[in-house]
């Protein structure tokens, strides 16, 4: 672990966790998930040794396989387990031997099996991992990623650091999360898998994030909470000092059966549930595809000036549904003042558009500098009405098949570059912007789409996969910002 860690008096009690300077996996073969934690770590460049460990090997990608973690020349930090739960018993030993600290667990068949035998040996790791001076990650769990450090559990994930923090009891939505979310520009300063939580639980995690100076925003995944009390501790901590955007699983029966299965979780009455959070001052979800989105827009949205949204867009339809869905999420979407209004038609083609908000253009069938400049001037304008708070751009890289005499391709070059020259020129708003995209049915438009996601995080603007989820986000963070901001009034 870095030097000033080992050495700082204050640092938090789980820091030293999350920098390693050494990583042994043990049941590392070709035919197990030991070798992607191998390769993996190998790919985003973990600076330090790592140490394939398997008594039927002598080499692993490359790199020297040891029989055990006894024998392994070098210190040890952190060991990722890999193999069968019977094996545990003597793992458990060697790591102690060789002074291990931290031991994440990703084999599964503990607790979550429901069998008596299975939960005992679940108790008596955590119980003699304690005895040897270790802490376990997990089971049946994915564990860390840290990029500042060099941590990962799959193959994929960007290399740079960030500032939102994920802790998710789930390794597969920890991925998904990461996978989703990385592709509109979050970056991050911890991920933890956490699974059945026999040792480091949700409370740990977040009371860690909660002190963690590089976590700005925290998400968490929770299907069940091992201690009441602290739980609501840690979580007021956290959000006290932070934002934190908390997803539960297993709120319904079936859920809650789901998550026993899944992680031994006792998922709880989601009443008593909701209670805890709403008063912790944590912000709930409901959905993955929602925790996403929510973290999306505290991370590039905030601070929203207000819920008064002005939309431009192409489509009189789409334009009347937009502003249901803006609506009926608690945002507004007020007419334009008539100097607003009297501005645009001075370069908006009238028939079949509206100038009153939603802003009903139809400027990019023009093509080339000049739709993008009529669009970029479209939103300046709107941005620039007294009773708007922030600009809402719902644009597509694809409308239709191509125009005769066009190649598959030209209609998505020509809406790339358009949206281009207009994110460039909208970034120096005085108001926020944010782009929510139709859907696109061509591989050259998915393509185009992505690269557009990156020209948009890249100078600071939200972008949303449709309209209707960016109306969630963008409400749900103007309205825990209206509600902290009434609480520290009354302070």
């Amino acid at each position: 672990m870095a030097d000033d860690l080992a050495m700082g008096a204050t640092a938090h009690p789980l820091e030293y966790i999350f920098h390693p300077r050494s990583v042994a996996v043990v049941g590392a073969t070709s035919a197990s998930y030991g070798d992607q934690f191998v390769g993996s770590l190998r790919e985003i460049g973990f600076p330090g040794p790592i140490y394939p460990v398997n008594p039927k090997a002598n080499e692993i990608m490359g790199l020297r396989c040891y029989p055990s973690v006894r024998e392994i020349p070098g210190p040890v930090d952190h060991v990722i387990s890999s193999v069968s739960a019977t094996r545990l018993r003597e793992i458990i030993e060697d790591c102690g031997a060789k002074g291990v600290k931290v031991l994440h667990l990703f084999t599964s068949g503990f607790g979550e099996s429901g069998e008596a035998d299975r939960q005992e040996l679940e108790q008596w790791v955590v119980r003699r991992a304690r005895e040897l001076g270790m802490r376990v990650i997990g089971p049946n769990c994915m564990g860390l990623y840290v990029p500042a450090s060099g941590l990962t559990f799959t193959y994929g994930f960007p290399g740079e650091p960030g500032r939102v923090a994920l802790i998710s009891q789930s390794g597969a939505n920890a991925g998904e999360f990461v996978h989703v979310t990385s592709l509109f520009g979050l970056r991050f300063s911890k991920v933890i898998s956490y699974g059945n939580a026999s040792d480091l639980n949700e409370s740990d995690f977040l009371d860690y994030c909660a002190d963690d100076k590089e976590t700005e925003i925290i998400a968490a995944y929770v299907e069940g909470v091992k201690d009441g009390r602290r739980f609501f501790r840690a979580l007021k901590k956290a959000a006290s000092r932070k934002p934190v955007i908390i997803l539960k699983g297993g709120r319904t029966e079936a859920g809650g059966r789901a998550a026993q299965s899944h992680t031994a979780s006792l998922a709880g009455s989601a009443r008593v549930f909701d209670t805890l959070c709403r008063q912790a001052g944590a912000l709930q979800v409901s959905s993955l595809e929602e925790l996403e989105d929510v973290t999306i827009a505290f991370r590039f949205a905030a601070p929203l000036p207000g819920p008064a949204v002005g939309v431009v867009m192409e489509g009189g339809g789409r334009s009347v549904l937009s502003a249901d869905d803006l609506t009926l999420r608690g945002l507004t979407v007020p007419a334009l003042p008539d100097e607003a209004q009297a501005e645009l038609q001075r370069f908006t083609f009238l028939a079949g558009t509206s100038v009153r908000n939603p802003v009903d253009t139809s400027v990019t069938w023009i093509g080339g500098d000049k739709a993008a400049d009529l669009l970029a001037e479209t939103i300046r304008v709107v941005a620039s009405a007294p009773n708007i708070d922030f600009v809402l751009s719902y644009e597509g890289l694809q409308w239709g098949p191509p125009a005769p005499g066009e190649g598959p391709d030209a209609q998505v070059k020509r809406m790339e570059e358009i949206l281009n020259v207009v994110v460039e020129k909208s970034a120096s708003l005085s108001k926020p912007i944010v782009f929510a995209l139709r859907p696109t049915f061509s591989p050259s438009a998915v393509q185009a789409t992505l690269r557009f996601q990156q020209t948009c995080y890249r100078h600071g603007i939200a972008v949303f996969p449709d309209i209707g989820r960016a109306a969630v986000a963008l409400s749900k963070l103007f309205h825990w910002q209206e509600s902290h901001r009434k609480q520290a009034t009354s302070r």
